[in-house]
């Protein structure tokens, strides 16, 4: 193998190796996937210089669920939808989006589902919780929109049906916009209880 190949042959190899760790060992950030994929393969300090980027990991991420996993997967993925139609209709006052892996078909069994809810305030989301006896742990999601600085988002952790649920907080008027996609900087993409329904059917 000539050295121009070797860069693009590791690139690949460490995009198969991320997708493989992310798929089977229920990883869900790209960047601890390839880190672990580097270490696996032995492929040292420059390994950064050739990482593949989330789009391709993505790739790779959806022909392994297919190749290997194929009914199960697709099994799996329709039940952690279910379950976040019933969580949806639960959170309707807050108008829940949901996103991330559950939403684009890349999920495993053990996936968290990732609901965007829209409030008032935080609050109106914890007393909620607490009106409904649901126990919650509190954190903060950093989120890009566009070239503007990122912004910290509240985000509480649950349980339901035996599904981890994260539950990320916007105000009331930012339901029109998406933030950025850890996959391809893109707006991510958001689905409503209807249309989500429909893809079930």
């Amino acid at each position: 193998m000539s050295k121009s190949q070797q860069p693009h042959r590791l690139r690949r190899l460490l995009a198969v190796e991320s997708a493989r760790i992310m798929a089977e060992e229920g990883v869900v950030d790209f960047r601890v996937a390839k880190e672990k994929a580097a270490r696996r393969l032995g492929a040292g300090g420059d390994a950064q210089h050739h990482w593949p980027n989330n789009s391709e990991i993505e790739s790779e991420l959806h022909a392994r669920l297919q190749l290997f996993h194929g009914p199960a997967h697709a099994v799996d993925l329709r039940e952690l939808r279910e379950r976040a139609l019933k969580a949806m209709q639960w959170l309707e006052v807050f108008q829940p989006r949901l996103t991330g892996p559950v939403l684009n078909g890349t999920a495993t069994r053990h996936a968290a589902i990732t609901l965007h809810l829209f409030a008032d305030a935080p609050e109106t989301v914890i007393f909620f919780l607490m009106d409904q006896k649901t126990p919650y742990e509190e954190s903060w999601q950093r989120l890009h929109f566009g070239d503007v600085p990122a912004q910290e988002y509240p985000c509480l952790k649950i349980d339901y049906a035996d599904t981890e649920i994260r539950l990320v907080i916007f105000a009331l008027d930012e339901d029109r916009r998406s933030p950025a996609s850890p996959v391809d900087g893109k707006p991510v993409k958001r689905a409503t209880g209807q249309q989500l329904r429909k893809m079930l059917e």
